[in-house]
């Protein structure tokens, strides 16, 4: 099947031969003794546009610019001439957004306009016929082209609302407080790129007693509804876990099993979860294809490797995961974020890198800070990075000063 732009250079070819027939039809009117006047014409108009032809190319790239802006930022205030400017001059950008199939609509519309421009020039019917049939194949154009808008207007306006609901439901499984635990300064936060993904944070007491801190970091596969789905079945069955064990390990192994019975084949979850016990000053963690987490120390950096078996949560059914302990000490800070963070890029498809969050953390003062503004540092500096890329994943963070 021929695509849009293809068809719209037969149809400019077709009027480049209009042009041509036109002039031969002038010559042919002049050696036939009725004139050159037209020809002239024809003539004059070609030479003015020849002579001109460089200066004529800047004004209308310059109005062409226009036209696209005013199209982009203000179109209930498009004039008609804009309109005409914009449609004619950008048309190959135009069928860039066309769906795959609503193609085959747009190539029978230029086909109608094409036989209309023909049966106009060469005048079928007499009287006003030729005007009524080319008449009425341009408006059958136009109003299947007007009819092809308005389906993708309402795919589109389906997908927000889609998209709304999704954002619900992931805002709604994330703590809307930071908890508290004496000796320790904690703050989650979590930045929603345009598309919805799956990332969630969580605080939750683990065991019968709940004197352990658990503090997980996950990320769902999959965008829109599906991820929120997912994300809601995996919280579910980890609040679950979390009431009958204290262990990283367990409850990761334990979620595991019912990520992969329950979820279709390529659905994953990287999922970090860390315990806190204030008592011991130790933090133990089990980490399931996550982004390490990063500890400070002092002057030092150190990215905390995982013990053991390192898939997602529901890539194999009998993954049995390790869980590794770390002493915390005063002045030490944990960060666990995914890689919304690391993959942040910027227009030249640079990525923020671990070595950006070492930069931001490695920044003189920050000791100092608490959780929350070292979220703000840090989410600043993916900003700084990425400058006016789009944010193309969701950036999920937890912070853990150790006081």
């Amino acid at each position: 099947m021929m695509d849009p732009v293809r068809f719209k250079r037969i149809l400019i070819s077709l009027l480049k031969l209009l042009v041509i027939i036109e002039l031969v039809g002038a010559v042919l009117q002049g050696t036939s003794g009725n004139g050159w006047g037209r020809f002239g014409v024809d003539l004059l108009v070609a030479g003015i546009l020849y002579l001109m032809w460089e200066r004529l190319a800047a004004v209308v790239a310059q109005k062409r610019d226009e036209s696209r802006r005013k199209m982009e930022e203000t179109p209930q205030n498009v004039g008609l001439f804009d309109a005409l400017v914009f449609s004619l001059l950008w048309t190959d950008k135009i069928y860039d957004n066309i769906p795959p199939d609503r193609v085959r609509l747009i190539v029978i519309s230029y086909t109608l306009i094409a036989i209309g421009l023909v049966v106009a020039f060469l005048q079928f019917g007499t009287g006003l016929m030729p005007l009524v049939l080319s008449g009425a194949l341009v408006l059958g154009a136009v109003n299947l082209v007007t009819w092809v808008i308005s389906l993708e207007r309402e795919a589109k306006e389906t997908l927000q609302t889609e998209l709304r609901l999704a954002r619900d439901v992931q805002l709604s499984l994330m703590p809307t407080t930071q908890p508290v635990l004496e000796g320790y300064d904690i703050a989650g936060a979590s930045i929603p790129a345009a598309d919805v993904g799956g990332d969630l944070f969580d605080f939750s007491r683990l065991g019968y007693d709940g004197q352990a801190l658990g503090i997980s970091v996950c990320d769902v596969s999959g965008k829109g509804m599906q991820a929120a789905m997912s994300a809601v079945f995996t919280s579910g069955v980890f609040a679950t876990e979390t009431r009958h064990s204290t262990s990283p390990a367990e409850i990761l192994t334990r979620l595991n099993r019912g990520i992969f019975s329950h979820s279709r084949r390529g659905h994953f979850v990287a999922f970090l979860l860390a315990a806190i016990d204030p008592a011991r000053r130790v933090v133990t963690f089990a980490n399931a294809g996550q982004t390490k987490p990063l500890l400070r120390n002092g002057g030092s950096l150190t990215w905390l490797d995982p013990s053991g078996v390192r898939f997602p949560l529901g890539m194999k059914e009998d993954s049995v995961y390790e869980e590794r302990v770390v002493q915390l000490h005063p002045g030490d800070t944990l960060v666990m974020l995914t890689d919304g963070f690391t993959e942040a890029m910027n227009a030249r498809q640079e990525v923020f890198g671990t070595e950006g969050i070492e930069a931001v953390l490695r920044q003189p003062g920050l000791e100092s800070l608490p959780a929350r503004e070292i979220i703000g540092r840090l989410t600043a500096g993916v900003r700084s990075h990425a400058g006016d890329a789009p944010q193309h994943d969701d950036m999920t963070i937890v912070v853990v000063n150790v006081l």
